[in-house]
């Protein structure tokens, strides 16, 4: 149904504010998928008129689904029904297939680089390497239906797996892959958020403008031997991600620790 064609109820009698009740309306619109993510909401003055409310009372209404990532607001055009932002649970041992699957979502890479290359650096630092050991580098671009939502370059040393360069990747999950074929135990994951800004080739790789905002995510992961097997460098632009911190008192400390999660809705592993 058309945004400008929504039809329903606003009593003015009754005791719930009527700025509530309009972002009621439009929240449940959203929500059962009659307002899809794209969608043109109508003019504030057209809200005013069909409902006879005020303008302050539907510029408050809008600013509330604004404020739940409902809704953006572009000037000049209007309020738009925003993309779903797809989340992560990071309190296990990501897997972007799997948790894709999970969401009713079609998990889907492009394989950008496939090869063999000499650790140096950042690689052979985090991964326990001695410079010039052989790694496995796989660049991808990773997708929800037809949505690209990270870029990751991910390293591996060669030694763990050393038949891995013949795997397809654009439709395999490399997690499932290690476990199935090396019977490698992944058993943790530290991962560390870094806010950016894309460049050219990123943001065009990502569907979006040079410039805009990303997380950086560096993710090294171990096995239950304590020996680090990945090194990734992920982008993920930041439309598309949101995180969630719960918060947790521990018994014996007055400090906090914390768990952190994606509210649910975007790494392929």
């Amino acid at each position: 149904m058309p945004a400008n064609t929504l039809k329903f109820t606003i009593i003015h009698e009754s005791t719930v504010p009527l700025y509530y009740q309009l972002f009621t309306q439009l929240k449940n619109e959203i929500q059962n998928g009659t307002l899809k993510p794209g969608d043109l909401l109508p003019p504030e003055s057209q809200l005013c008129s069909q409902y006879s409310l005020s303008r302050s009372t539907v510029r408050q209404a809008l600013n509330q689904l604004v404020e739940e990532n409902l809704v953006l607001r572009r000037r000049g055009k209007g309020s738009f029904v925003a993309e779903k932002k797809l989340s992560r649970n990071l309190n296990h041992l990501y897997n972007f297939t799997e948790d894709m699957f999970e969401l009713g979502i079609y998990p889907h890479s492009q394989v950008l680089e496939h090869a063999v290359e000499y650790a140096t650096g950042e690689t052979a630092k985090e991964l326990k390497l001695n410079e010039g050991t052989k790694v496995f580098k796989l660049t991808r671009l990773r997708l929800a239906n037809t949505e690209p939502l990270l870029l990751e370059v991910t390293r591996i040393p060669l030694y763990l797996c050393n038949d891995i360069v013949n795997e397809d990747f654009s439709n395999t999950s490399l997690y499932n892959y290690l476990k199935s074929k090396y019977d490698l135990n992944l058993h943790k994951a530290i991962e560390t958020y870094e806010a950016v800004k894309l460049n050219k080739e990123m943001a065009q790789l990502l569907n979006c403008k040079s410039g805009a905002s990303a997380f950086k995510i560096q993710r090294i992961a171990y096995l239950d031997s304590g020996i680090p097997f990945e090194l990734t460098n992920s982008y993920q632009k930041g439309t598309a991600c949101k995180l969630r911190l719960e918060l947790y008192a521990n018994q014996n400390k007055v400090n906090f620790s914390r768990e952190t999660t994606l509210e649910k809705r975007s790494n392929n592993n």
